[in-house]
């Protein structure tokens, strides 16, 4: 099936695709982007202020690929409010058409788990791993896809098996999610329902879930816009932006992001990561802004 959705701007699926808050996306030799989300495989192209998807889902799925790609969202809006903090213009402009992809808690808090330590090309080498290993098999254009594992099926696996992912030390806190989500001892999907800080402490039960890895599965998936995960490229640009390259508690540097962009806090997040992961040569040898 094709749906096209018009009037998208600003939307870079580039951006959005490449960004590290999403792992299943990958670039086409065409120049598309393809992955599987739920129990849809979506390969999507953008054409200017075009988005054309094709799928192997019905009509139905039209809603969720718009739901999932946010673009009932005024992000015009959204970037206009960022590029008030003058700190944020480059990240903005050179990210600008970024989105926050609504994702599923359940893969977004094991894809996150696997994050700990680990860089993105391996995370994805990992995921798609586990799906080709434990999830289910759908069929589009002629090949065969996975979908992500259940909480289920990974909370019957051992630790040996799920070894066979190549995940590492993170394979025993994969299998304790998994079962604390199995077992009924945390919803994930009424998180969305609670307020951020109270969503984030159910996560942070979660054996091998922390502060960074709890506030990603709340902005990326439980649309808690003032979440503002913190790792190694946010502290380092945090750093430089507002504490003129001091070594700063990551505690501190939640305080600060909270207290100056609020309920913008996750998107100003996001276009600092891409652009600081992108750019961080050319960032680090600009004069950084004194503390604000």
């Amino acid at each position: 099936m094709e749906i096209t959705f018009t009037r998208i701007h600003p939307f870079d699926l580039e951006t959005i695709a490449e960004s590290g808050q999403a792992f299943r996306w990958n670039r086409l030799e065409d120049g598309g982007y393809l992955s599987v989300v739920g129990n849809l495989v979506i390969k999507a192209y953008q054409e200017g202020d075009t988005l054309r998807i094709f799928t192997n889902g019905g009509e139905d799925s039209i809603e969720f690929i718009r739901d999932y790609f946010d673009l009932e969202r005024d992000y015009r809006e959204i970037e206009d409010k960022l590029c008030g903090f003058p700190e944020l213009v480059p990240a903005v402009s050179f990210c600008s058409g970024n989105r926050i992809l609504h994702q599923d808690p359940w893969e977004t808090l094991i894809s996150f788990i696997l994050s700990a330590n680990n860089s993105i090309p391996n995370i994805k080498r990992t995921i798609e791993r586990m799906a080709n290993c434990y999830g289910t098999p759908v069929e589009f254009e002629g090949k065969i896809y996975y979908t992500f594992p259940t909480p289920e099926k990974l909370a019957s696996l051992t630790e040996d098996q799920i070894r066979d992912t190549r995940c590492g030390f993170r394979g025993k806190y994969v299998i304790e999610a998994a079962r604390m989500v199995a077992g009924g001892v945390i919803d994930l999907y009424h998180l969305e329902k609670l307020s951020t800080d109270e969503a984030r402490k159910l996560l942070m039960q979660i054996p091998g879930v922390g502060r960074k890895i709890a506030d990603c599965v709340l902005l990326f998936s439980l649309r808690k816009f003032d979440a503002f995960p913190v790792d190694v490229w946010i502290k380092r640009v945090m750093e430089h932006l507002y504490f003129n390259g001091r070594e700063m508690p990551v505690k501190k540097i939640i305080e600060f992001a909270e207290d100056r962009f609020g309920p913008l806090a996750g998107f100003a997040q996001q276009y600092l990561f891409h652009f600081t992961r992108t750019r961080w040569g050319d960032i680090k040898d600009t004069p950084g802004s004194k503390k604000v």
